[in-house]
C-alpha cells in the first residue's frame, strides 16, 4: 500500500496528467511515483537520485511497493539520463535556483518533454523567467501551506506564453493571481509585514527604493485580492 502524502506531495501528484510518463527528479524514497502508479493515474515513472544513500532508500522503497517492473530508479545527475519516452518531470523538493541549473544543463533532454512540474517556494521570480525561456509557459499553479512554509506549486507546458508576462506575473505567478484564495492571500500579507519590517530597518537608498516598490505591489496585490473576495 502507498504512503499517504504530505500535503505538498498530493498537490503535486494532481499536477501530472494522466498517463504520462514521469521522471521524478531528487525523487526520496519515490513516494511520489508509487502513489501515481499505485492509484492508476500513470502506468511507468523514473525515479531519479544522485547520491548512492538516498538512491538505495528509493530503490528499496520501489522494490517494497512491488513497482519494481513500473518505477525505474536511475542514479544519475539531474536529467542527464532520462528513460525514453519519459514525456513529463517533476523537479520538487530542492531549490528553485538548483532546479533550473539541472533543466538547464541538458536543455536537448527537453525536447520530447511536455510538462515541468517545480515546487519552489523561493526565487520564484527567477524559476518563472529561466523556465519560460526554455521553451515552456505557466499552465498551471497552486499554493499550500504546510509546516509552516507556503510552496507555490508551477506547471510549465511545452509552448511560449500566448502574452508575455508582466513582472506582477512573474513575482506572483499568472495563474495563481487569476486563482487568488486564502492560502494566496495569507502568503501575500505575510511577504507584505517582512517587507514592512525590512523597511522599519536602515537600508541604502537603493534597498529602500526596492522595497518600497516591493511593498507597494503587495499592497496593491491584497487589496486586488480582497476586493475580487468580496
Amino acid at each position: 500500500m502507498a504512503k499517504k502524502l504530505s500535503k505538498r506531495l498530493l498537490a503535486i501528484a494532481e499536477m501530472v496528467d494522466p498517463g504520462a510518463y514521469l521522471a521524478d527528479v531528487g525523487s526520496d524514497h519515490a513516494l511520489l511515483p508509487i502513489h501515481l502508479v499505485s492509484t492508476g493515474k500513470i502506468s511507468w515513472a523514473q525515479a531519479i537520485e544522485n547520491k548512492t544513500g538516498p538512491f538505495l532508500h528509493m530503490q528499496s522503497a520501489v522494490t517494497d511497493a512491488g513497482l519494481s517492473s513500473h518505477i525505474g530508479c536511475s542514479k544519475s545527475d539531474g536529467i542527464s539520463s532520462l528513460y525514453d519516452g519519459v514525456d513529463e518531470i517533476a523537479i520538487c523538493g530542492m531549490g528553485g535556483l538548483l532546479s533550473c541549473d539541472i533543466l538547464e544543463a541538458h536543455p536537448e533532454k527537453l525536447t520530447c518533454i511536455k510538462a515541468i512540474i517545480m515546487d519552489p517556494h523561493r526565487d520564484l521570480i527567477a524559476v518563472r523567467k529561466r523556465v519560460t525561456a526554455l521553451g515552456f509557459h505557466i499552465a498551471d499553479e497552486t499554493m499550500v501551506n504546510e509546516d509552516k512554509v507556503f510552496y507555490s506549486i508551477i506547471k510549465f507546458v511545452k509552448g511560449k506564453p500566448t502574452t508575455p508576462y508582466t513582472n506582477l506575473d512573474l513575482s506572483f505567478g499568472p495563474v495563481l493571481r487569476k486563482k487568488r484564495g486564502e492560502t494566496y492571500e495569507r502568503w501575500i500579507a505575510l511577504q507584505l509585514k517582512k517587507t514592512n519590517l525590512l523597511l522599519n530597518q536602515p537600508l541604502s537608498k537603493e534597498a529602500r527604493e526596492h522595497y518600497l516598490a516591493v511593498y507597494r505591489a503587495l499592497r496593491d496585490e491584497l487589496k486586488a485580492n480582497q476586493s475580487d473576495s468580496k
